[in-house]
């Protein structure tokens, strides 16, 4: 009866960097699931739960109008003002801990996952 070792993964993102990614790929644009889940590197099923986490919460929202022509979409996901808003928070501690840093390369984070 062996010990297991457990492999440590490398790169994982846990729940929150989740989060942040999600809503800044949203913020540059509205998009459906599928850009979405190509653009954050998710799964649909995993990215499902997450929206529907964030739209519980206000972060996201659904059924919008597209921005040419005014036409109903109700698979387009867009970004909330309250979103924005947490999005601009997590970028401002981000570039508190590190100037040299930003959202995208996470390299304040990046030192204390391996």
């Amino acid at each position: 009866m062996g010990m297991r070792m457990r492999k440590k993964r490398r790169g994982k993102r846990g729940p929150l960097m989740i989060i942040i990614s999600i809503l800044d790929v949203l913020d540059e644009s509205d998009m459906n699931k599928t850009s979405l889940s190509y653009k954050t590197n998710l799964d649909i099923r995993v990215l499902n739960k997450y929206l529907e986490f964030l739209g519980e919460r206000g972060l996201v929202t659904y059924n919008t109008y597209t921005n040419s022509p005014r036409v109903y979409d109700p698979t387009i996901i867009r970004i909330t003002d309250k979103g924005r808003e947490v999005l601009f928070h997590f970028r401002e501690a981000i570039r508190l801990m590190d100037d040299g840093c930003d959202l995208r390369d996470r390299c304040a984070l990046r030192r204390y996952n391996d």
